[in-house]
């Protein structure tokens, strides 16, 4: 059985877009027959010895698997990038915590969801609380070279706690979702921010998990990328009590994210192995989709989908 459930949203009124978003995400369509492959991945070693890893965002290119992580088996705690593809036993592993001008490492040990812009990664790093303060940099992927000390060439601070960007190159834009994706900050290149996406903007969108007498249910966005002009998001959905039954994994379609009478498609999707598909790292590559929604250590693995069967 295929059912998914679109709409575009043309109402000014904030109070019938949020009923419209609540009974859309609520009561989602399922994708419960999703032909689901499964790509194992190598252990996780780290200098030698094994690792493990809680994974946050995800990006591939070409035949090359890119994933944040952060290690919680050491302390301090280390914000990683990794690297690896289906055929490989190892993993290429690069250390991306910031440290202080004297060299100490920082609380910015949370990277998050990320997505390249044809020449670089962009990657936030986050302190892990909420409204933490977070610092986005962009690494080229030609210096992506094993062995070696990686550098942004370029960066900017956050006063918010960013847990995934998505990256328009199209249009020189990177959005960043904060904690439960309370707010979507939209900044150009060069880290000018350009518009806040909160309240009533979210709602409409179904995204946000907001407590208090206000409070909303929404998508909390775990990993989300821009292809031309759609955006494809994925997360879990939330209430604010935190009564969600699962399966809570969405996957979401946008088409002009970003203006007034934008196009969106909501799917439920399947619970995998007693595991949410859509609770860490997720990226599109041409007509796949791909999900790592699961801790690196001694044996991983991700899921891919064709993306056809989640918009049709």
């Amino acid at each position: 059985m295929r059912l998914t459930t679109s709409t575009t949203v043309p109402w000014k009124h904030p109070f019938f877009a949020a009923c419209a978003m609540l009974v859309l995400h609520a009561h989602p369509s399922w994708a419960e027959d999703l032909p689901i492959r499964e790509i194992k991945l190598p252990p996780l070693v780290v200098n030698g010895q094994p690792a493990r890893a809680h994974t946050q965002g995800l990006e591939v290119l070409g035949a090359k698997f890119y994933v944040t992580a952060r290690r919680d088996d050491v302390l301090p705690k280390r914000a990683l990038l990794l690297r690896t593809d289906a055929a490989r036993a190892d993993w290429d592993v690069w250390d991306i915590t910031p440290v202080d001008p004297r060299g100490m490492v920082t609380t910015l040990d949370h990277p998050g969801g990320m997505q390249s812009d044809g020449t670089r990664l962009w990657i936030p790093l986050a302190e892990s609380k909420r409204q933490g303060r977070s610092v986005i940099r962009a690494f080229p992927i030609v210096r992506l070279i094993p062995g070696q000390a990686l550098e942004p060439d370029f960066q900017f601070e956050v006063n918010d706690h960013i847990g995934a960007v998505a990256v328009d190159p199209e249009h020189k834009l990177v959005l960043g979702a904060n904690w439960d994706t309370e707010a979507v900050y939209v900044w150009d290149f060069h880290g000018r921010l350009q518009r806040t996406l909160k309240g009533s903007a979210l709602t409409e969108r179904g995204l946000g998990v907001v407590s208090g007498t206000d409070g909303r249910a929404g998508l909390a966005v775990q990993d989300w990328k821009f292809q031309g002009d759609h955006l494809f998001a994925s997360g879990l959905f939330r209430t604010p009590g935190g009564t969600a039954e699962p399966p809570q994994s969405r996957w979401i379609t946008f088409g002009g994210f970003l203006e007034s009478e934008f196009r969106q498609k909501s799917v439920a999707l399947p619970v995998r192995h007693r595991v949410e598909l859509g609770q860490e790292g997720m990226a599109v590559l041409e007509q796949t989709v791909y999900f790592l929604p699961e801790d690196l250590g001694p044996s991983s693995r991700l899921f891919s989908v064709p993306r056809a069967e989640l918009e049709n």
